[in-house]
């Protein structure tokens, strides 16, 4: 189960944290999909509009990931999103006896 599943987020919330990732400014962002920065404005603002399903993918490959992720939160089998990432390596920082702490905690959120 993706982490982003434990903490309920949805598509505005995951691009907003790609963005972040990728360390562009929204309207960098907006350039590379074709939109315009209010256009960008109203998916990532208190609005949290869904953009069509052309721009959706325009604004994936924009970001390095999947559509799929962008609107679900899951990827293909294979993928890792890149705030997973982030977060596992954090995780490798993590001195043994806190990683194995943290991870049976993950699993313990994850059943539930």
């Amino acid at each position: 189960m993706k982490l982003c599943y434990l903490f309920g987020m949805d598509f505005r919330s995951r691009l907003r944290d790609e963005i972040e990732y990728s360390g562009m400014l929204y309207k960098e962002v907006a350039a590379k999909a074709g939109i315009t920065k209010s256009t960008m404005d109203s998916y990532v603002g208190a609005q949290g509009s869904i953009p069509s399903a052309d721009i959706a993918v325009r604004l994936a490959q924009a970001l390095g990931v999947s559509v799929e992720y962008l609107v679900t939160g899951k990827g293909s089998e294979n993928s890792i999103s890149k705030r997973d990432c982030r977060i596992i390596d954090c995780l490798r920082k993590l001195p043994d006896k806190q990683r194995k702490a943290l991870e049976q905690y993950i699993e313990t959120l994850a059943e539930n």
